[in-house]
């Protein structure tokens, strides 16, 4: 306490340089998260030093705030560190990355039936997913479904941190065709009954696609083959 007080005097006395300042703000604000930490009191989400309005931002940013105090608070145990060390990359939000998917075209002619395809990001090493399925629906020609929504042909797999990164990441497509029963069919017209069947699936190396892309913001084509 009588640390927060003495850092208190020095900010109202206004003689501290503006690296100064931002350093006892930071200082004071890590001190104060890891009291109320230890009191079992309820950590104050803050931006820039202030508190913020939660009716203001994003439950995601919320929560990206609280992790970022938390790591603070985390990192101010140690008193035998400096302050930069105190309150160095520790305390700085967690960069996340973003995958944005783009389907330009489908093909795969011989299924010659509408068909969904899913899309999902596969981690080799622990044999899971780690991230939802975005579903695509195409016509017989290969083509959108809704030529209308071409919005629907594209996904955005979000807040992908430096270590999922580093995982042995894979971009995995299943193909579910849907209609008759067998590709011979003479039967003139629509079918009356429509079968949903896996198809075939395709995968894209996401160190491929690392090794290809120099800007993270450049776009890049990838032919994926689908095995049936």
């Amino acid at each position: 306490m009588n640390e927060l007080i003495d850092l208190r005097r020095q900010l109202i006395q206004g003689h501290l340089a503006q690296d100064q300042t931002r350093e006892i703000k930071r200082h004071i604000t890590v001190r104060l998260d890891w009291g109320n930490e230890h009191l079992g009191l309820d950590l104050v989400p803050r931006k820039e030093f202030e508190m913020v309005d939660p009716d203001q931002i994003s439950v995601s940013e919320l929560y990206k705030l609280h992790v970022s105090s938390r790591h603070c608070g985390q990192q101010s145990t140690n008193q035998g560190d400096s302050m930069k060390q105190r309150h160095g990359d520790g305390c700085r939000i967690p960069v996340s990355h973003h995958l944005f998917i783009n389907l330009k075209s489908f093909t795969y002619n011989s299924i010659s039936e509408d068909a969904d395809v899913f899309f999902s990001l596969y981690d080799s090493r622990e044999a899971k997913q780690i991230s939802e399925k975005f579903m695509v629906k195409l016509n017989k020609n290969g083509g959108p479904k809704n030529p209308e929504k071409v919005d629907r042909l594209c996904a955005l797999f979000t807040d992908l941190s430096s270590k999922d990164l580093k995982r042995d990441l894979y971009i995995v497509a299943h193909v579910i065709r849907t209609g008759r029963m067998l590709l011979n069919d003479s039967k003139k017209g629509p079918p009356h009954v429509q079968y949903r069947r896996p198809y075939g699936c395709a995968v894209l190396a996401m160190s491929d696609v690392f090794h290809t892309i120099t800007d993270l913001k450049e776009e890049k084509d990838f032919v994926l083959k689908v095995y049936t």
